[in-house]
């Protein structure tokens, strides 16, 4: 359980790029990160979809998110592509701070990007899940979901290791 007095959950701002950009160093091998020009770039396309979590005066964690399609997802280091008719909110990015680990600001910061989901009215929230991080996916409502056409399945190929698209269905009367 998060103590919310010692976390502040908020906005990512252009400010908290630097610290989002150690955080990712200490997160994911070098074949995972991205630029700080792309970090930038997708903090620009969703800016009401990026969020921090403040701890102690530092950055701990952060999600990056964005709207999209039931079984549309980006290859590795591609910018978002946006649709004007969004059903599902992308979790592009999440990670803590090693040292911030076990204070439950990953599974905040998930809730916190399913309330905006749900808000929205949208019925899925999708995403990529790597470097073993399937199994903490299913514990926030993920599932694996393999009807990807063949497209989508090469950008899932983009990711290094086992890669997992897995949807959240969010709205009882959604099917997938």
């Amino acid at each position: 359980m998060v103590d919310q007095s010692m976390h502040l959950f908020r906005t990512m701002t252009p400010a908290d790029v630097p610290a989002v950009m150690q955080i990712q160093a200490r997160c994911y091998g070098v074949s995972m990160q991205e630029s700080e020009a792309a970090i930038r770039d997708r903090l620009e396309a969703s800016p009401d979809l990026s969020w921090v979590a403040d701890t102690d005066g530092r950055i701990g964690a952060y999600l990056v998110a964005y709207r999209s399609r039931l079984g549309k997802l980006g290859a590795l280091g591609a910018p978002f592509d946006i649709p004007a008719d969004p059903d599902s909110l992308y979790l592009h990015d999440l990670a803590v701070d090693p040292s911030c680990k076990g204070q439950g600001l990953g599974p905040a910061l998930v809730r916190m990007a399913l309330r905006k989901a749900d808000d929205e009215s949208l019925p899925y929230s999708s995403l990529v899940s790597v470097q073993a991080s399937k199994e903490f996916w299913e514990r926030q409502g993920y599932a694996v979901w393999t009807d990807l056409d063949v497209r989508q399945a090469l950008h899932l190929d983009t990711y290094t290791g086992p890669a997992w698209y897995m949807v959240n269905r969010l709205k009882p009367e959604a099917t997938t």
